[in-house]
């Protein structure tokens, strides 16, 4: 043990990639950073500050300006169980409403939204591995390129022209599958990030996929990879993390693996549920309020028109539908007794072959579309996976699109109906390489889709474009939750730094289920799970981990791997700093309360069916809720987060 080291736990090297003169600079990170920071998201929000506090504010998140980030954080590839997550942080080009617009009166426009994504599989940990915490990648490439990161070296180099094929006359990248499969033949024990075709097309909500299914998900990372005309990272090394206090690090450790573990094996805990049933013990809970829940009646049906439906259409995709075709679990590196994720397959039919279980939330986005059909589910997340899209948000854009086909307002024969999962398969693919009309208009960000609309729709009112489109005024995307029955979920909904809709930075179902109310309260709880939540992306851990990091062991057995030793409000304290400055750095961008304040017009519409038929969103409620969520932060009345 050598305590006179600056690091312990992190690799303390970041590599700073220059694609406009192809040039990689290696820097000894600051351990001033990290005490403030901690890792991963916290110094990606970090890093991008000083970036556009530099080169000035984006206003095209597909400018070669945009910087996007990889890494990963100390606690990464230790035995504290899920230290598997890898972070990635970039300007979103998704969440882009770039111009006024009459329907949003005098609302300013969102040049792009900072925006943090996560990701599982080993490829955060092998980054670890290679030798780097961050891989920060500015700049655009002449031609196509793809980054090695081996023991301790960053390359750039050519990208290999078995790496695309051509698709309607122009070059584009192999599904995900085949470029993973051919670098890992090219680099053995290696592990991938990469664009899809979707990404290389600059689809705005195309992803980073890794280890095949892995995916830095929300927000369009895929699309800044294909601005830059960066096909992928490829990451592998042999380097071990120091520790501060070895001995003190697996004692504590140890402590936390079995705390872990009990409450996995504890009913009362919802982290029972996910070794059989990952994350889609949510849809009984959703729909009939099963899995510890009360009422039900709050999964999405019909662009958000209800959260509740025919029971027997339910059964066709409940939880235990999906168990059916589950198989053996396929976990992420560092996951130890939760073991949310596992194989699938269909055996027959149109939809047959291998594959992993949908999440929830892929699920129920796509059950907002009323789709039915749990093998077209089942492939359809399949194709996502290979094409490189989020599925969320194109669950998003699907429903919105069927229900403007349903009033016949879209001028294309093939545009999808409610329920219709082959129409949805050839959208999506249509979106992919934009083989057509209204594939290229569905790419796009949603407020550039209503311009191009109201084009052709001289008789139709904006705002009933926009009725149909709860993405609009560059929101993400809406969760699986419906939005009209939780209002502090919908208060968490509009106020995640990730965009309007994102549901991860805060989740607020089982509080309110259990009682919770009351705008100062709603509000406290909102900003304290946020808090949270940053801790729990820079710190490189899953959501499902189940521990206080505030805990007496937790911290001390941080201390023993870093050296930093924090109390219960310091530590807390760090996630405060990061969620501010990514708040900060979205107000440059644009947004301020205008766009927190935003009610999707579909969400003032009373639900009809269910436990809680007539409920709608209450912007009297929500605007006391808001002043009182801007209080607790210390921001200004209008959003304003100071640093």
């Amino acid at each position: 043990m050598n305590k006179n080291k600056k690091f312990f736990g992190y690799t303390g090297r970041w590599a700073f990639v220059d694609l406009n003169h192809l040039k990689v600079e290696l820097q000894e990170a600051e351990p001033g950073i990290y005490r403030l920071y901690l890792g991963g998201r916290g110094v990606q929000a970090y890093l991008n500050f000083q970036h556009f506090k530099k080169v000035g504010w984006l206003k095209s998140p597909l400018s070669p300006s945009n910087r996007i980030i990889i890494g990963q954080s100390s606690l990464n590839d230790t035995t504290v169980p899920t230290a598997g997550r890898g972070s990635c942080s970039f300007i979103s080009p998704f969440t882009y409403s770039p111009r006024k617009q009459p329907w949003l009166g005098n609302r300013p426009p969102v040049f792009g939204l900072h925006t943090h994504s996560s990701c599982g599989g080993l490829f955060p940990n092998m980054l670890k591995r290679a030798g780097f915490d961050q891989l920060i990648i500015d700049g655009r490439a002449e031609k196509p390129v793809r980054i090695l990161v081996n023991e301790g070296k960053v390359e750039i180099l050519e990208a290999e022209p078995e790496l695309f094929e051509e698709k309607n006359g122009k070059k584009v990248l192999r599904r995900v599958s085949e470029i993973i499969d051919f670098l890992n033949h090219k680099h053995p024990g290696s592990s991938t990030v990469c664009a899809g075709p979707a990404g290389w097309n600059q689809v705005s909500f195309a992803c980073l996929t890794a280890d095949y299914h892995r995916n830095f998900g929300r927000g369009g990372a895929g699309a800044v990879f294909g601005s830059k005309n960066l096909v992928a990272v490829t990451a592998y090394g042999r380097w071990l993390p120091d520790y501060y206090d070895r001995e003190k690090f697996i004692e504590t450790a140890r402590q936390i693996d079995e705390s872990v573990k009990n409450h996995v094996h504890d009913p009362n805990w919802t982290a029972s549920f996910r070794p059989e049933t990952g994350t889609t013990w949510w849809l009984d809970r959703a729909f009939n309020g099963g899995y510890l829940g009360k009422l039900g009646g709050y999964l999405p049906w019909h662009n958000f028109s209800e959260g509740y439906f025919d029971p027997e259409l339910y059964k066709k995709v409940s939880t235990r539908a999906f168990l059916e075709i589950a198989g053996q679990h396929r976990v992420c590196n560092r996951c130890r007794h939760i073991l949310c994720s596992r194989t699938a397959s269909v055996s027959s039919g149109p939809y047959a072959g291998q594959g992993v279980r949908p999440e929830f939330e892929t699920i129920a986005l796509w059950i907002n579309c009323c789709l039915t059909d749990r093998e077209a589910i089942f492939f359809l997340n399949h194709l996502c996976n290979e094409y490189g899209v989020d599925t969320m948000t194109f669950g998003s854009v699907m429903a919105g699109v069927m229900e403007l086909n349903e009033k016949g307002w879209l001028k294309f024969p093939d545009a999808p109906a409610f329920g219709d999962g082959q129409g949805m398969i050839k959208a999506l693919e249509q979106i992919v390489y934009g083989s057509s009309d209204l594939g290229r208009l569905l790419s796009q960000p949603t407020d550039l889709v209503v311009e191009e609309l109201l084009k052709s729709l001289n008789q139709v009112k904006p705002e009933e474009i926009v009725r149909c489109l709860t993405t609009a005024y560059a929101g993400l995307g809406y969760a699986g939750i419906e939005p009209k029955v939780f209002p502090g979920m919908f208060t968490a909904y509009g106020t995640s730094n990730r965009g309007r809709g994102d549901h991860t930075y805060a989740w607020t179902i089982q509080a309110e289920e259990a009682g919770l109310q009351g705008a100062e309260d709603l509000a406290a709880y909102v900003v304290g799970s946020q808090v949270g939540k940053a801790l729990t992306d820079s710190l490189g851990l899953c959501d499902f981990f189940t521990e206080d990091f505030t805990s007496p062991t937790f911290l001390e057995m941080y201390q023993a791997l870093t050296g930093f030793e924090y109390t219960a409000e310091s530590l807390k304290e760090c996630g405060r700093r990061i969620y501010t400055l990514e708040r900060h750095i979205n107000n440059r961008q644009g947004r301020k309360r205008d766009y927190d304040a935003f009610i999707p017009p579909k969400f003032l519409e009373p639900l009809t069916a269910g436990p809680y038929a007539g409920r709608a969103v209450d912007p009297v409620l929500y605007s006391t809720i808001l002043d009182a969520y801007y209080r607790y932060w210390g921001w200004s009345p209008d959003g304003e987060a100071s640093i």
